[in-house]
């Protein structure tokens, strides 16, 4: 019988959702929302968000590819995000040495910047959400987790 309490769907989709109301609730209670400055017009996505914290920890060479990739996006998603992105000041490209048609994509200082709240604000959430679990029952969610990203693909 259908029972949304035992769905492995809708319990990750309730996660989700709840993490991303405790992230956003978090930062607007302490006014240190990374994924929002102080104009309106200056805001940052999530999807920016995470490509910045990717860029980041991938400083040797970055393409749109990898975004993909890893996101699991799009080539046309990629393509829009890497050009608002630019559009925002986040990124800059410059042609690869080995295949002037492949640009690599690199952080401005403000995108450095932001990565800095980003990092701060990630580190103090993932406390939070580890709070009161052992390390051998993180080992376990993530075995299962692992698995059911497999079953999935």
């Amino acid at each position: 019988m259908f029972d949304p309490r035992t769905m492995i769907a809708f319990n990750i989709r309730d996660v989700s959702q709840q993490i991303f109301n405790y992230i956003h609730n978090e930062g607007e209670s302490h006014d240190t929302n990374p994924f929002k400055d102080n104009h309106a017009s200056d805001r940052i996505s999530r999807l920016q968000g995470m490509a910045v914290g990717f860029i980041h920890s991938h400083k040797d060479r970055v393409i749109q590819k990898d975004l993909e990739k890893t996101m699991h996006i799009s080539k046309s998603t990629a393509s829009g995000l890497v050009h608002r992105m630019v559009k925002n000041g986040l990124l800059y490209t410059t042609p690869a040495t080995d295949d002037a048609r492949v640009k690599c994509l690199h952080l401005t200082n403000y995108a450095e910047d932001i990565m800095q709240e980003i990092d701060k604000s990630a580190n103090a959430t993932e406390a939070k959400l580890r709070q009161g679990i052992s390390e051998e029952d993180l080992e376990t969610f993530f075995k299962v987790l692992k698995q059911i990203k497999m079953n999935a693909q």
